[in-house]
């Protein structure tokens, strides 16, 4: 492991401490379990860092790499079901559908990264 410094016991926990924090907070922000999961951490957050233009639905497989094509089309679904994404039809092919994140689903992302940011901030120092 070059390059990687050796840190402290100390320094360790308190890393785990902040990662832990910052776990919690993601459920309180979705406040369902059901999107208390890295996938949907992996899909939602990715998306939130792309989010030029909309995504054909296909391509958000990518986003969650852990699973299979069909269990991230199914947790897309969800998420289209609950609001957080919206789902519309592609002008460029009317046979696929573009999705966007929905407002509300980008305002929990940013608060969610706004916590994140801070409570790192705060307690590495």
């Amino acid at each position: 492991m070059a390059g990687v410094k050796i840190q402290s016991h100390k320094k360790r926990r308190q890393f785990v401490h902040l990662i832990t924090s910052v776990d919690h907070y993601w459920g309180e922000v979705f406040e369902d379990n059901l999107f208390y999961d890295l996938n949907y951490s992996d899909l939602f957050t990715r998306m939130w860092l792309e989010s030029e233009e909309p995504f054909r639905k296909t391509d958000l497989y990518q986003f969650m790499p852990k699973v299979s094509q069909r269990t991230a089309a199914k947790y897309i679904q969800i998420a289209i079901d609950r609001g957080l994404l919206l789902e519309r039809p592609d002008t460029e092919d009317r046979r696929s559908k573009r999705i966007t994140i929905a407002d509300d689903l980008k305002i929990r992302i940013e608060r969610f990264l706004d916590y994140s940011i801070d409570v790192f901030n705060k307690g590495l120092k």
